[in-house]
């Protein structure tokens, strides 16, 4: 009785933190769960979808591995963020300037940083600018991904179905589907058959070169 109690109290709370997100413009599938107070800012025309049974989670109660609540931010326009069924991310921070989209069934974990945009650009004349350049291009992580806590995925990645980005990897380069990414910079494996890769020992022949 207590759990189904809990699970009752956490739905309740679950539409309540859903509720500023929806005035926001947020579109939500059905099912999705929100847990916590996601930090959105949406640039005028921009969209932010989220398919069916998506998860989110910014309470630290539900996930202890989280030091901030999630933060989506889109800075143009033209900027879309498509979270597709069943995919769920904890204390992830988005921002996109053109377009990022999460697969089905991809997990996230928490402090992860996925940024579509260069941020500051150079100059030979004054050097590295203050003021932002929201120019960069679209990032995409296929289905059935798992993604490690502390991560950061940068402007043009993309990233197969069944992959394994490891904790505190840093990518800005492509990943073949049911291969792992580790390190920093990434090192492309294959992952075992088990994950649903080609095997350990299937070439690394066809892979995708660093994206920049």
């Amino acid at each position: 009785m207590l759990v189904k109690l809990k699970i009752a109290v956490w739905k309740v709370l679950g539409f309540i933190d859903m509720l500023p997100l929806k005035w926001k413009g947020v579109r939500f599938g059905k099912g999705c769960f929100v847990d916590g107070k996601p930090y959105v800012r949406m640039a005028k025309g921009s969209k932010i979808i989220l398919g069916d049974d998506v998860t989110l989670i910014s309470r630290m109660q539900h996930n202890p591995m989280l030091r901030h609540r999630m933060a989506i931010h889109t800075l143009t326009p033209e900027a879309e963020i498509e979270l597709h069924d069943h995919a769920g991310l904890s204390g992830c921070t988005l921002v996109c300037c053109a377009g990022i989209s999460v697969g089905e069934y991809t997990i996230i974990g928490p402090d992860t940083l996925i940024s579509d945009t260069d941020g500051h650009h150079y100059s030979p004349e004054t050097g590295w600018r203050i003021r932002t350049a929201y120019t960069g291009s679209p990032i995409s992580i296929g289905k059935k991904c798992f993604v490690g806590a502390r991560c950061v995925i940068l402007s043009g990645a993309s990233i197969g179905d069944r992959c394994v980005v490891a904790a505190g990897t840093v990518l800005n380069r492509d990943v073949p589907a049911g291969h792992m990414a580790s390190g920093n910079p990434a090192v492309i494996t294959p992952l075992p058959k088990i994950l649903g890769g080609p095997g350990k020992k299937a070439s690394l022949a066809n892979a995708a070169p660093a994206s920049r």
